[in-house]
């Protein structure tokens, strides 16, 4: 019966083979790459630093460029108003100078009033006048610009005008003050006597103030002079 016995079939070789076929042919769909090498020579790293440097220094550059053009609109716009305010004081110093030679006019009649009246014995026979009215120059702008670092983006040839004009608006301001401060004592003295009867003390001490006035005056007068000279030199618009 041995002979009779039925055998199971034979594995089927072909799906063995088919699949074998199949992953021999398998192909990805995608293809993945690992990413590039790091740095490995010294050329790589030398590129790799150059490449850092020039970013930076473009970056350095460009933050430069911006910052220099802020300053040159700054620096033009300090000109401009610094100009602006120079020619208002220009217009000042012409009426101080015509003030100034109004007042030295007065002081002169007054002096001749009060010699008059202690040589005759007389009471003053005229009204005495020690009023006085100056502007003050304007350093607004100046201030400013000295208190916002401005004037360090300047030439120095033309900061020096600058300085020196300012500089002069200063002293100017205190001589008439030294000035004013006298005339005001030479009024207080001719309140002694509003009908002009001084005694001859009262008359002496009015005649001195006035003198002292007229020589603080004239100082005051070569001040404004200089005050000039430097609103000439200055720059203009």
């Amino acid at each position: 019966m041995a002979d009779d016995q039925i055998l199971p079939p034979a594995a089927d070789p072909q799906p063995a083979a088919e699949t074998s076929h199949f992953e021999e042919s398998y192909e990805p769909m995608l293809d993945v790459h690992a990413p590039h090498a790091g740095i490995h020579t010294w050329k790589d790293f030398f590129i790799h630093i150059v490449t850092i440097t020039i970013g930076l220094l473009i970056a350095i550059g460009l933050e430069q460029s911006v910052e220099y053009i802020h300053h040159l609109s700054q620096l033009q716009t300090a000109r401009h108003d610094l100009a602006t305010e120079l020619a208002e004081n220009r217009a000042i110093a012409g009426q101080n100078d015509a003030e100034m030679m109004r007042v030295l006019a007065e002081l002169k009649q007054d002096m001749t009033l009060l010699r008059t009246a202690r040589d005759a014995h007389k009471p003053v026979a005229g009204k005495l006048n020690y009023s006085w009215l100056f502007i003050r120059p304007r350093d607004g702008v100046w201030q400013s610009v000295k208190q916002n670092g401005t004037l360090d983006l300047m030439p120095h040839a033309e900061l020096e005008k600058y300085v020196y004009v300012y500089n002069v608006f200063g002293s100017l301001m205190d001589a008439l003050t030294v000035q004013n401060e006298q005339m005001d004592v030479a009024a207080g003295i001719a309140l002694r006597a509003p009908d002009g009867a001084y005694s001859p003390r009262d008359l002496d001490d009015l005649i001195s103030a006035t003198s002292v006035a007229q020589g603080k005056t004239i100082f005051a007068q070569q001040v404004l002079q200089f005050e000039e000279k430097g609103l000439r030199n200055a720059p203009s618009p």
